[in-house]
């Protein structure tokens, strides 16, 4: 019974640090994606600057770099408070991006309090009108799915072989 319980602890450590990094909700959400903006045309999308300690600056000025992947000129825009209602723990920032010309674009959000570099898939604007995802060459900054399906993989498997064992001893104790 006390090495079941032992592993079982052990399982649920494991699964504690395979997804603790992930339910960790500091960082930068963004309300839509450039996809079907016009060459041109103007993307405009809400920042939000998420903290769970509920610690903002005061003077946050998150802004979006674009770059062309072809010519590589880049265009920061700076984002301005939104009227969306903050809360402790978000603050809203509208910005207006414009892609001049059809292309692969590149793009990250600075958050205007760490300077750390969201960055997001790269993007396809196209000159028909629509835009759509470039081909993925790397993950680009998305969150990386492997990390939970493992860890679940890693959390079933203990939990049956637990079982197996813990069936297996009490056959054992029976006879």
């Amino acid at each position: 019974m006390r090495r079941s319980l032992f592993a079982l602890a052990l399982v649920l450590l494991a699964a504690a640090a395979l997804t603790g990094p992930a339910s960790a909700k500091n960082g930068v959400e963004l309300s839509s994606t450039p996809y079907g903006t016009p060459p041109g045309g103007t993307w405009s999308t809400t920042i939000t600057l998420i903290s769970d300690s509920g610690r903002f600056p005061a003077g946050a000025r998150p802004s979006m770099t674009v770059t062309n992947l072809g010519t590589g000129q880049q265009q920061v825009f700076e984002a301005q408070p939104s009227k969306d209602p903050t809360t402790e723990t978000t603050r809203s920032f509208v910005v207006n991006v414009t892609f001049p010309e059809p292309g692969r674009y590149a793009y990250y959000v600075s958050d205007g309090v760490t300077d750390r570099r969201y960055e997001y898939p790269v993007v396809r604007i196209v000159g028909t009108g629509s835009a759509v995802p470039a081909s993925p060459g790397g993950n680009n900054g998305s969150f990386p799915v492997w990390a939970p399906v493992l860890g679940g993989l890693v959390l079933l498997l203990a939990a049956g072989a637990a079982g197996f064992y813990a069936r297996r001893r009490r056959l054992r104790l029976a006879h």
